[in-house]
């Protein structure tokens, strides 16, 4: 049950102020109804990646302007960006500012759960870590906003997870540094040596034991919220439940203790958009970077690494590849994300162009979309950034 507890909570969120009503409704919206919602285009584009997934992209367009793209972390979906509301939401602020936003859908997830030839009931379909996401997924999105808008350099903006696959994307895939105009990268995921959190330490001491109860029991994926779930959420975590203080609690849990910046009355909507689905191996890759201490591709056993690999051990990633403009955003209170663990990714990237550690002491992993005043304490450092760059 920590095992699922820990991948319901990881990396969702929301925190702005809206009637009981609107809070209901806008747990059961997809992304483009809720922009549409609060009177924002919305446009969906499908992706084909190279090895058949098919995913969806979600726009908010502003034609001519500037691109963001924005790429959530795991377990999480394009929602993340607007959960919050046009005066909290990432992607809200950008496209006010003239931004033409894009927001990714990784394989696997509630959007992105279809294939040309494999069908999501099979083991087969879900045969893929975080780093097919990377060399996949990235390459064929990128290549659709380049050709949709004209544009030969976007930004990219990615949460814990969604900067993980960059990191792989552009190792592992050199020749797309040249199509980022900048990296802004919120609680970046690389190296996992000082995590703090005892969901996340609790799963890679039992790592082993849950991967082979997983594939014994033929769990290969974590479903999307569904209606019951999602009634459910709603009933233990609204204001006034005496189960709420469990919904908040494994959010810190797992993040870091900050009460300061979650708004408890969009918990119903945490639980109507999460999780949004994933593989069992984007759990599990994560939870041996963390035991081996190395940012390397997903371990199979020395058996079939030297199948896949031609060696006994995964590879590492070749993080001096990673060429694009980088800016780093972390917190001292982040449990995933640790300052000691971004200091060391600052020393491993080659291109750094600014590490900013956020002002308030308390901020924690998730209140990179989740806070309440992330306007203030992130956003505005971002888009200060992001118009440098531009410059």
């Amino acid at each position: 049950m920590k095992v699922l507890s820990f991948l319901f909570v990881l990396l969702v969120g929301c925190v702005f102020l809206v009637e009981c009503d609107d809070i209901l409704e806008d747990s059961r919206l997809t992304t483009t109804e809720l922009l549409r919602k609060y009177g924002y285009p919305a446009e969906t584009h499908i992706v084909f990646t190279d090895d058949g997934y098919i995913l969806e992209l979600h726009r908010i367009p502003n034609p001519g302007g500037q691109v963001a793209f924005l790429m959530h972390g795991m377990l999480s979906s394009s929602a993340d960006w607007i959960l919050m509301g046009p005066n909290t939401g990432m992607g809200y602020m950008l496209h006010d500012l003239g931004y033409d936003v894009w927001m990714g859908n990784a394989r696997g997830n509630r959007y992105s759960r279809r294939h040309q030839s494999l069908n999501p009931n099979l083991a087969a379909f879900w045969a893929f870590s975080w780093h097919e996401v990377g060399t996949r997924d990235l390459p064929a999105i990128i290549d659709h906003i380049v050709q949709a808008t004209g544009r030969s350099r976007i930004h990219y903006i990615g949460h814990s997870q969604g900067t993980t696959v960059f990191w792989v994307m552009a190792s592992e895939r050199p020749e797309y540094n040249a199509r980022i105009l900048s990296m802004q990268a919120l609680a970046p995921a690389a190296y996992m040596h000082h995590t703090r959190s005892p969901y996340v330490n609790g799963l890679v001491m039992w790592l082993t034991s849950t991967t082979m109860a997983l594939q014994i029991m033929g769990v290969h994926s974590f479903e999307p919220t569904d209606q019951m779930n999602r009634v459910g959420g709603q009933d233990e975590c609204r204001d006034g439940a005496p189960t709420q203080s469990m919904c908040y609690n494994e959010i810190f849990l797992l993040a870091g203790y900050n009460s300061l910046e979650l708004n408890t009355t969009m918990l119903p909507v945490i639980n109507g958009h999460s999780p949004a689905g994933a593989s069992t191996r984007q759990m599990i890759h994560f939870g041996q970077i963390v035991r081996s201490r190395i940012f390397r591709q997903y371990d199979h056993g020395p058996a079939m690494n030297q199948i896949h690999y031609g060696q006994l051990t995964p590879p590492q990633y070749q993080m001096q590849r990673v060429t694009a403009p980088v800016f780093l955003y972390h917190s001292f209170n982040d449990w995933l994300a640790a300052p000691e663990d971004v200091d060391l990714l600052h020393r491993r990237l080659p291109n750094v162009r600014v590490k900013h550690m956020v002002s308030m002491m308390e901020f924690n992993h998730l209140d990179f979309v989740w806070a309440i005043n992330q306007r203030t304490l992130l956003h505005q450092h971002v888009i200060n950034n992001m118009r440098n760059m531009e410059n």
